[in-house]
């Protein structure tokens, strides 16, 4: 495999990482979110949504 199609491939990855990061933020936006933790971060049980609680 050349660099150039490594590279190329890389590019597909990354855009592809890019895509799937805006679903997921769009999912937890409309979340009605269900937090289990304790007291330094709480996380939603249904998309995986962190809250730090405690800095």
């Amino acid at each position: 495999m050349s660099v150039q199609k490594m590279k190329e491939e890389i590019q597909q990855l990354e855009l592809r990482i890019k895509n799937l990061n805006i679903r997921v933020k769009k999912i937890q936006q409309s979340c009605h979110h269900q937090y289990d933790g304790n007291e330094y971060y709480e996380t939603c049980k249904k998309c995986g949504k962190v809250n730090a609680l405690y800095y």
